[in-house]
């Protein structure tokens, strides 16, 4: 993660938005052990066939850095629409799995989970961190009062991966890829460009997260920490108040302009929880749901930017 980049907070703006939303309980381990149509095996051990993350081989390992997103849906054609509509993404079946491409780059995977029977589940966002050692990584979670909720796995051409939950909560797959990493590439409009965990109480997550993959922090706020590795930013972690919201990660994706995409959120079917400059969030970013209910954070950003400033 390039130091210039800026990052985003506004869950402080949604504290009276649509609680029962984020009230609703997301079961992760739907990821491998529910999905419609994915080969595999259960809990623990289990083996399942998941594309690589490149489109061709690296052999590098960036350990540390954000190297993949999934998103979890229980619409895989709603979501389709939305994101094609909103950053003309474009999509490779692969089975039940979708590929997500921006131009000719893969950049994240879609994929469908069944919600349980009376029981709706909203979509999202699910980032990969790399390591080095999958088997490794899943017991340092668990020592460091961190939960494994599905592996350490086999993920056929994907490599090794362990689905887990911090000690402050928010779940990541931690994965040791087949074929190596993406380079890490300034982001592209519409590509990833960050991500932040919402968290009630700085101290423990910072100290999972500097323990489990090797990274620096530094505070730029009293609310919000800077995640780095080898010199490089790879994350946030912000402090907030609403429990109701905590213990989630959120993806950040570049966009020209924030502001100009709001109307097209909402005519797919998505929600604008926070506009830009509304109250205390930043004037280049707003937040949104997607039509299924992911959170996403949208930000203008620029590569000459040299602020590191956070609200």
């Amino acid at each position: 993660m390039h130091k210039s980049r800026q990052v985003y907070t506004a869950s402080r703006e949604m504290s009276n938005r649509g609680r029962y939303l984020f009230g609703m309980v997301l079961l992760l381990s739907l990821l491998l052990a529910g999905c419609a149509g994915m080969g595999g095996a259960g809990k623990n051990g289990g083996e399942y066939s998941l594309p690589p993350i490149t489109s061709s081989p690296t052999g590098e390992s960036r350990p540390g850095a954000f190297v993949w997103h999934d998103l979890l849906t229980p619409d895989a054609g709603a979501s389709r629409k939305f994101y094609a509509g909103l950053f003309g993404w474009t999509f490779r079946e692969n089975g039940a799995y979708s590929e997500i491409y921006l131009g000719d780059q893969k950049i994240g995977g879609l994929l469908p989970i069944k919600p349980g029977e009376g029981r709706p589940v909203p979509a999202q966002w699910l980032a990969s961190v790399s390591v080095t050692d999958v088997d490794k990584a899943a017991k340092q979670a668990t020592d460091a009062d961190g939960r494994v909720i599905n592996g350490p796995m086999d993920l056929g051409a994907r490599g090794r991966g362990v689905l887990i939950a911090g000690s402050s909560g928010g779940h990541l797959l931690l994965l040791q890829s087949r074929d190596g990493d993406p380079a890490d590439n300034p982001p592209e409009v519409n590509g990833w460009l960050w991500n932040e965990l919402w968290t009630l109480d700085l101290e423990p997550a910072v100290n999972f997260y500097t323990g489990l993959l090797g990274y620096q922090h530094e505070s730029v706020q009293d609310n919000y920490v800077i995640l780095s590795r080898d010199g490089q930013w790879q994350a946030g972690i912000h402090r907030i108040q609403d429990k109701a919201f905590a213990g989630r990660w959120v993806p950040v994706i570049r966009v020209a302009d924030p502001q100009s995409l709001l109307d097209s959120v909402k005519s797919l079917g998505g929600t604008v929880w926070v506009r830009p400059g509304e109250s205390k969030a930043r004037p280049d970013a707003a937040l949104i749901a997607d039509n299924q209910g992911a959170l996403v954070i949208l930000q203008r950003w620029s590569a000459d930017t040299k602020s590191r400033e956070a609200n």
